[in-house]
């Protein structure tokens, strides 16, 4: 469906996905981007923006399935106050933002805006994402890190320059993975950028949803955290977060906001998930070149053969591998071990004894070390040869391998998750 919008100076006008936007005349602004004569901009499906027309202005606009245009109520879109408040820290000399706010609250739109208005300055701009769960810029399970080149409305129109594997999409036992790699990837992005934009998950329920935050943010060196739609949130962060240089600052969310339940959730990491993993094709990584972490089995020294074969009577289980810390002995089995016997075997060694049931792994998600020591892909792991030393591969990297990090989030062969996730999957 095609429709001309016009706009006289200063009005506002909101615009829900998917659509394409072309301006016919005039000058309008969204998300802090400002559009002439000629440009245009997309609004994907799940997103909705204000549009502020600068000057008078026609809009030519191709509506999708889903799509519309409507006029907002006074006081429905905060999009002025959030320039004004970005713009007033830009001139202050901030130079590091962090975006705070619960689920569906319009961190990532600020998060984008910061960086639109900082482009606009004139301005190098970079954004981490350490959203886990709804990474937008790199793959989920990651902390992603890229650099914005042009105006932006969703941050998924960047594509990550380098990521950090975290292994689970839920931030909650990563914690600490999260905030070092925060850190890591903002002082990376600021060999290159003047400014940087961190956007958080909506986790802010608990002590600790803050406290790794709060640590990324003074290690990392933000100047100012925007806490956007929550009022309580806000003051508990003004409070607890007062060495920032730059301060607080609170944003209102739209009045009318697009929401995502479960479903779309689950949808958006199917096709991020798709976008780093297609084209998978089979790679077999030698296990006695690589580095393994993030794996209990491989944490250990392996037992001889003999050794773990012998726990197969106890165990009532064939046993693959085994191996042991000063404290554990992890052994890899194919199928469920008898309760009975794990009990029986941990006393007779006098150490605790953890099963790695070798049907749990398959489909789980890997990430790969490169030549430099860093993640340069992510995979899936379909098998591992314990007698030959090899690990099966499915992975779009063909790159050299250094290493692999194993992830506790498994999924299907059409990149569902599936199953609880794992403290080991090995």
């Amino acid at each position: 469906m095609r429709l001309t919008l016009r706009l006289t100076e200063g009005s506002l006008s909101r615009v829900h996905g998917p659509l394409r936007a072309e301006v016919r005349e005039g000058q309008v602004m969204v998300l802090g981007a400002i559009f002439g004569r000629g440009e245009g901009f997309s609004v994907r499906r799940y997103r909705s923006y204000a549009v502020k027309a600068l000057t008078d202005a026609v809009i030519d606009i191709v509506l999708e399935e889903g799509g519309s245009v409507e006029k907002p109520s006074p006081g429905e879109e905060p999009l002025e106050s959030w320039v004004y408040q970005v713009d007033r820290l830009l001139r202050a000399g901030c130079r590091g933002f962090m975006v705070l706010g619960g689920v569906d609250s319009g961190k990532s739109s600020i998060a984008a805006l910061i960086a639109n208005r900082a482009l606009l300055y004139g301005y190098r701009v970079g954004v981490v994402d350490s959203d886990v769960g709804q990474a937008d810029i790199g793959p989920p399970a990651c902390v992603s890190a890229a650099r914005v080149l042009r105006p932006i409305l969703w941050l998924r129109e960047l594509r990550a320059e380098r990521i950090r594997f975290i292994g689970y999409i839920t931030p909650q036992r990563a914690e600490r993975r999260i905030s070092a790699a925060v850190v890591d990837l903002v002082s990376w992005l600021r060999r290159d950028v003047d400014v940087v934009v961190v956007d958080t998950d909506g986790w802010v329920q608990g002590v600790q949803s803050l406290e790794y935050k709060l640590e990324a943010a003074y290690l990392a060196g933000i100047d100012a955290v925007l806490v956007v739609g929550d009022q309580k949130l806000y003051r508990m962060v003004s409070s607890g977060w007062k060495r920032l240089r730059c301060g607080t600052v609170y944003l209102e969310s739209p009045a009318v906001r697009e929401t995502r339940d479960r479903g779309d959730r689950r949808l958006l990491r199917v096709e991020a998930y798709r976008r780093f993993l297609e084209p998978l094709r089979r790679r077999m990584v030698d296990l006695s070149e690589v580095a393994v972490l993030g794996s209990c089995f491989f944490s250990g020294e392996p037992l001889p053969r003999e050794a773990a074969e012998g726990f197969s009577s106890v165990l009532r289980v064939r046993v693959l591998a085994a191996s042991e810390t000063y404290d554990t002995v992890y052994v890899v089995t194919a199928g469920q071990a008898d309760p009975a016997g794990i009990d029986r075997l941990s006393s007779a060694l006098n150490k605790q004894v953890y099963i790695l049931d070798v049907n749990n792994m398959k489909g789980a998600l890997v990430g790969i070390i490169g030549e430099e020591g860093v993640e340069v892909g992510i995979g899936l792991l379909e098998d591992i040869d314990f007698d030959g030393g090899v690990a099966k591969l499915l992975t779009p990297y063909e790159g050299p391998i250094k290493g692999l990090i194993l992830g506790g989030t498994r999924l299907t062969e059409n990149f569902e998750e599936y199953g609880r996730p794992l403290r080991c999957v090995l």
